[in-house]
C-alpha cells in the first residue's frame, strides 16, 4: 500500500518508519511552504528500510528513491538498525495516488492549502490520530470522499537530537488501534498486514484517553515535574473517573493510591525516563490537552439525567474536569 504520513512530528516519522519496512510510506510537513525541509535535496532515501550507499544498486521491486532534503533518522529507544524516512512536500505527493492519508495534525488546525491539497488527493482512507471530541465529525466534514477512520498511537515517540526519533513499541502491541465501521478498518487491516493496526470498537480508542489525560494535565498544570505530580493524584484520579463516565457511562472508582502504583509501575516497565518524557512532550500539546478535557465536561452535559444526578445535583457536571481545566487555562494563556 501507499500511505502518506501529514506532520513530521515524532509519531508520524517513527510511524512512517514502521509502515514503511512493508508498503510505501512518506512524511509531508504540516503546511504546504516546507521550506528547508524540501528544498536542494542532498540526499536520496529510500522509503523502505535502511539507506543504501549512493552506489548501490536498487533491487527490482523496491519503492522508488525519493529526493528529500533531510530525511529523519529513526531507531527503536535509541538501538537497533537506524532507518531514515523521506519529507517531502505536497507537489511531490500530488504527482501520484494513495491509498490512505493518516493525519498527525487536527483536521481543524490544518492550513487551507494543506486541506486543498488532501482534498485533491483524495485518498480512499483517512485517519486521524486526534481524539478530541467532535475532530472525526470535522475529517468527515472536510474530506467527505474519504473514509475516516481514528488512529490510537500504541508507542512512545519523541525527538532525542536534531532530525532524530526514538520510539518504544510495547512487545506485541501494533503502531495504531483503528476505530471506525467495521468493514473499512477490517479491509485496511487486511491490505497492511499483522502487526501494523488492530481494529477495536470505538470505546476503547476513546476510553484510555479518558484514563490517563487527566493526570497528562495535572502534570501541566505542575509545570511538568512528576515529583509534584506524585503528590498531587486526588484532583486527576477524580477528574479521571469523571472523563470514563463520560465516553463510556460506567462510573469507575476513584483510586488515587491506584494512580500511583500505575505511575510506579511504568517507571519500572518503560524503558525510557517515563517522568522527563511525559514532562517534554506533553508540553508541547497542552492546547490540545485542554480541548479533550472540554470535551469531556460536554459529553457528561449532553447525558439524560438519571436518579443518580438527581440525588446528586451538579455530580455528572464534572466538577473535577472543570477544576482541571481552570488550572490549565491560566498556565496555557499565560
Amino acid at each position: 500500500m501507499k500511505i502518506v504520513f501529514q506532520g513530521a512530528g515524532a509519531i508520524g516519522i517513527a510511524a512512517a518508519a514502521l509502515f514503511g519496512q512493508r508498503h510505501e510510506t512518506v512524511v509531508v510537513s504540516r503546511s504546504t511552504n516546507a521550506g528547508s525541509e524540501t528544498l536542494n535535496s542532498p540526499t536520496t532515501v529510500r522509503s523502505r528500510d535502511t539507506v543504501p550507499p549512493r552506489d548501490t544498486v536498487r533491487p527490482r521491486g523496491t519503492v522508488p528513491p525519493r529526493d528529500v532534503a533531510y530525511p529523519r533518522r529513526v531507531r527503536s529507544n535509541g538501538r537497533g538498525a537506524v532507518r531514515r524516512v523521506p519529507v517531502v512536500d505536497w507537489a511531490t505527493v500530488s504527482e501520484e495516488s494513495w491509498d490512505l492519508l493518516v493525519l498527525t495534525t487536527r483536521p481543524g488546525d490544518l492550513d487551507e492549502s494543506v486541506a486543498a491539497s488532501i482534498s485533491v488527493l483524495r485518498p480512499s482512507t483517512i485517519a486521524i490520530t486526534s481524539q478530541v471530541d467532535g475532530d472525526r465529525d470535522i475529517a468527515a466534514s472536510m474530506f467527505p470522499g474519504s473514509e475516516i477512520l481514528v488512529f490510537s498511537p500504541a508507542l512512545l515517540s519523541e525527538r532525542t537530537a536534531e532530525r532524530t526519533v526514538r520510539y518504544w513499541q510495547p512487545l506485541g502491541m501494533p503502531v495504531f488501534m483503528a476505530s471506525g465501521r467495521r468493514e473499512p478498518v477490517r479491509r485496511l487491516r487486511h491490505g497492511l498486514g499483522g502487526g501494523l493496526i488492530v481494529g477495536v470498537p470505538a470505546a476503547l480508542v476513546s476510553a484510555p484517553p479518558a484514563v490517563f489525560i487527566p493526570y497528562v494535565a495535572e502534570l501541566s498544570v505542575r509545570e511538568g515535574s512528576w515529583t509534584d505530580l506524585r503528590t498531587h493524584l486526588r484532583r486527576p484520579a477524580q477528574a479521571s473517573a469523571e472523563a470514563v463516565y463520560a465516553v463510556s457511562g460506567v462510573r469507575p472508582p476513584e483510586m488515587p493510591w491506584g494512580a500511583g502504583l500505575v505511575l510506579d509501575a511504568l517507571e519500572l516497565l518503560v524503558p525510557i525516563d517515563v517522568g522527563e518524557y511525559a514532562g517534554r512532550h506533553f508540553a508541547r500539546h497542552e492546547g490540545q490537552t485542554l480541548d479533550m478535557l472540554e470535551g469531556w465536561v460536554r459529553q457528561l452535559t449532553r447525558r439524560a439525567p438519571g436518579r443518580d444526578a438527581q440525588r446528586n445535583p451538579g455530580r455528572d457536571a464534572g466538577p473535577a474536569l472543570r477544576e482541571l481545566i481552570q488550572a490549565l487555562r491560566l498556565r496555557v494563556t499565560r
